[in-house]
């Protein structure tokens, strides 16, 4: 493929611009990631990633598509330490709306996870992307991009530091805290509307070494739900730790010390895991951090929208993290912005707007539904959200029990066999059968 660029120009080194970079490396003749931030030399957190300190689950669709990116990246995560969730009915204890699935049976097909911390993550991402020899990145604010108003289109950045960048091409990968609509409003463009379900949640996360040989697991998962609004999430990383983080949904405070998350440990998690978690070691101070909207801004509907300038990563939809889906969505808007720009056509921006709604809609709505229905969430609800919600309520409830529904259910989940979270008929009937024979035995039990 030729060079459609000269030089692209990238605004924040997160997971996003880090991907749309690599992706950009390819059809330009020079990309620059501008970041704000200070970027260190080895993994570790970042004030500017505050999300960072909690936990995080690679999906294996994310794998996927991080590894189509970077060639080799599964097997040097590997190499330095990261677990990878091998197919074992011990080694994953997930609950989700109540319900714990997928801990009695070994599923069916074989399918890998990997649990990188976020810092090693982005830190095995950033340094293949410096690496690149085409791509420099460069620890310096950007003030907004130049805009042309005779042309219609954006032409560089304007730095902090007051020097104006030409460039063919600006990604905002300035995550949640975008200010395109601002800009756009500024140049004369309509602002998107935006697409919200207030979740807010609060996290506590605390880090503690438990004596090797206590637990099987690598992950352990209990969601929130209606009648227990507040979760817990420990993943086993790359240092040997555990990361332990509690997250209370719909403004509901989580655990804000050692020994209330212990409490919450002892209240709704297996017996054998809290009793590790007690014997463990807390390390380090323990982090904060409130996640309050779930946001979609669809530039997808936009009639008018300026060249040289393409939103990317959580600039265009942040999604509920304790869902857990964030990193793969943002891998999966990588491939459409390759897709887009393989394609060849023009108006790149309108283009990947629309890929990007593609892949955003099932997943958004599916988590919609979850948060309104099932986890007290506020904002616009369509009628049929309600009974959908109970019916997959019901699903998951048979799915407890059932191996098959809790594969599909796993498999979809990590958006591995499609985005969409449909059962097929088949399935529903099956559902029903599993349900009603528990319902039977129950009866004739009483």
């Amino acid at each position: 493929m030729g060079r459609s660029y000269k030089h692209a120009t990238v605004i924040g080194a997160s997971l996003g611009g880090l991907c749309a970079a690599r992706v950009l490396s390819d059809v330009c003749e020079r990309v620059t990631v501008y970041e704000r931030d200070e970027l260190p030399d080895r993994p570790a957190n970042r004030n500017a990633v505050p999300q960072g300190r909690h936990v995080h689950l690679l999906m294996a669709r994310g794998a996927q598509e991080f590894e189509s990116l970077f060639p080799g990246l599964l097997d040097d995560m590997v190499a330095d330490g990261v677990p990878i969730l091998e197919n074992r009915p011990d080694c994953i204890h997930f609950g989700a709306a109540g319900h714990v699935l997928g801990t009695a049976h070994r599923l069916q097909d074989e399918f890998t996870a990997y649990v990188p911390s976020r810092p090693q993550l982005e830190w095995q991402i950033r340094r293949r992307v410096i690496a690149i020899e085409n791509v420099e990145i460069i620890c310096e604010g950007v003030t907004e991009p130049t805009y042309d108003t005779a042309l219609g289109r954006v032409t560089g950045v304007l730095l902090d530091s007051g020097d104006a960048v030409p460039a063919d091409l600006v990604v905002d990968a300035t995550g949640r805290g975008t200010r395109l609509p601002a800009w756009l409003d500024k140049w004369g463009y309509p602002r998107p509307r935006e697409d919200t379900v207030d979740v807010g949640i609060a996290y506590t996360s605390h880090q503690f070494h438990i004596p090797e040989g206590l637990l099987a697991e690598k992950v352990v998962v209990a969601g929130a739900s209606r009648a227990q609004p507040v979760g817990i999430g420990m993943l086993f990383y790359e240092d040997g730790n555990w990361n332990v983080t509690t997250f209370g949904i719909a403004k509901v405070e989580p655990p804000q010390t050692v020994a209330q998350i212990l409490d919450l440990a002892d209240d709704i998690l297996p017996a054998h895991v809290s009793a590790a978690l007690r014997r463990g070691t807390p390390l380090g101070e323990m982090a904060f951090h409130k996640y309050p909207t779930s946001r979609w801004r669809r530039y997808d509907d936009l009639e008018r929208f300026p060249a040289g300038i393409i939103p990317f990563g959580d600039a265009v939809v942040s999604f509920n993290p304790t869902f857990g889906q964030g990193m793969t969505m943002t891998a999966i808007q990588a491939a459409n912005l390759r897709a887009v720009i393989e394609s060849g056509e023009p108006d790149l921006a309108p283009r990947l707007a629309k890929a990007t709604a593609k892949t955003t809609w099932p997943v958004w709505l599916m988590t919609a539904i979850g948060d309104l229905a099932l986890h007290n969430a506020t904002g616009e609800s369509k009628w049929w959200y309600k009974p959908v919600g109970g019916l997959f309520d019901q699903f998951l409830g048979a799915a407890e029990t059932d191996p098959v529904l809790a594969e599909w259910f796993l498999r979809r989940f990590s958006l591995l066999d499609s985005l969409y979270m449909v059962p097929s008929p088949r399935l529903v009937g099956r559902t029903i059968r599993h349900n009603m024979k528990l319902w039977l035995a129950e009866k004739r039990s009483a």
